[in-house]
């Protein structure tokens, strides 16, 4: 928590990226298409009681600098769980050759979404913040109005991958009209009715590490039971308290409620409950669908790979239930391929394919405003 409380506060302050420039990114640097922007949030400063800001980076289409008056839509990308925000080349290149054979120009904005080593997921915790006020109602508008974006929930939406594609559905569900549309990506538990094993929701609480019939969950392609998780000081630890810090209401320490007991691995079913409650993205659905339904019509889209590394297929199968029965338009798509990031290489590259989605939909919204 070090790093989070002690995170500078610079207001807007846009740098050009300092990362070695290959040969073949060189003209690609000096148009100026990429920035890093650093925004002090009120309503997190307040909630830490220390200076805390939102970073991001940013690529510009290749025509920005052509037109001065020209206004763009935003695509808003969410990292996952401890991957960097800053786009490497290989990922830029992949944004730049979806707009250029797309014939669609988007600012794209990748969040940060480490803190202090937990991730937000850009969600209203009581423990760990109102991150997605902050990026709703101060991040977005003020970098928006710097970068000349088009300020429309129709021209504006979020896609990520993982953590970040949890996060772009929370944000999509919760924010409606702030975006025109998410693309979830192999997103962590949608339903917790599979928590990647565990039924969060189950009276009496089950077990976190293994089933009613004794065997240990476990996830895909690595020798990890729940248990040794839970235990690992690496990753896996990293993880379920992350979740934790975002998910758990705080006790009277100020620290986040523990989800499971982590030595016998029972789930306290207050907390459970309170998870449930406020952060299942199915149980949000379900409850609220006269209300967020129409509001919805076309803007969601997830997909995840048959065979997840994290088994995040099944609750991403759950929501298909739920949806299904709502009569949802969503698109939910489970190809047959095998673990947490082949999900990349579906449709021909899925980048290009979020990419002319958005196209589509653009012009579907410009056809309709259009029209008599």
């Amino acid at each position: 928590m070090r790093r989070l409380l002690g995170t500078l506060a610079i207001l807007l302050c846009l740098v050009v990226s300092a990362q070695p420039i290959a040969a073949d990114e060189q003209a690609f640097q000096e148009q100026k298409q990429i920035f890093l922007v650093s925004l002090q949030s009120k309503v997190l400063t307040q909630f830490f009681k220390a200076p805390m800001s939102i970073h991001a980076q940013i690529l510009l289409p290749d025509s920005y600098y052509k037109d001065p008056t020209r206004k763009y839509p935003t695509l808003y990308w969410l990292p996952a769980f401890e991957a960097p925000f800053e786009l490497d080349a290989g990922m830029r290149n992949q944004f730049q050759r979806a707009m250029r054979e797309s014939h669609v120009e988007l600012i794209v904005v990748s969040m940060e979404g480490s803190f202090g080593g937990m991730d937000p997921e850009y969600a209203d915790s009581a423990s760990f913040g109102p991150w997605g006020a902050a990026l709703v109602d101060e991040f977005i508008p003020i970098t928006e109005a710097r970068f000349r974006a088009i300020s429309s929930g129709d021209s504006r939406f979020v896609a990520g991958h993982s953590s970040g594609g949890w996060s772009s559905l929370w944000l999509q569900v919760n924010y409606p009209m702030m975006f025109g549309g998410a693309w979830s990506i192999s997103p962590d538990p949608v339903d917790f009715h599979d928590f990647t094993g565990p039924d969060l929701t189950a009276r009496p609480p089950g077990n976190f590490y293994r089933d009613a019939a004794g065997r240990d969950y476990g996830i895909n392609q690595a020798p990890w039971t729940m248990a040794a998780l839970a235990e690992d000081p690496n990753w896996g630890w990293r993880q379920l308290k992350s979740f934790e810090w975002v998910f758990s209401p705080p006790g009277t320490d100020g620290q986040p409620q523990p989800l499971f007991d982590r030595k016998t691995g029972v789930i306290d079913p207050d907390v459970a409950e309170y998870w449930e409650d406020h952060y299942d993205i199915s149980r949000i659905l379900r409850d609220r669908w006269p209300e967020l339904g129409p509001k919805l019509r076309g803007k969601l889209h997830v997909m995840v790979c048959a065979h997840d590394t994290f088994h995040l297929d099944r609750p991403v199968r759950l929501l298909q239930q739920e949806l299904t029965t709502l009569g949802s338009d969503a698109e939910i798509d489970i190809p047959p391929c095998g673990d947490h990031w082949e999900i990349y290489s579906w449709h021909g590259g899925l980048i290009h394919y979020i990419v002319g989605e958005i196209g589509d939909r653009l012009a579907a919204t410009n056809a309709a405003q259009a029209s008599p």
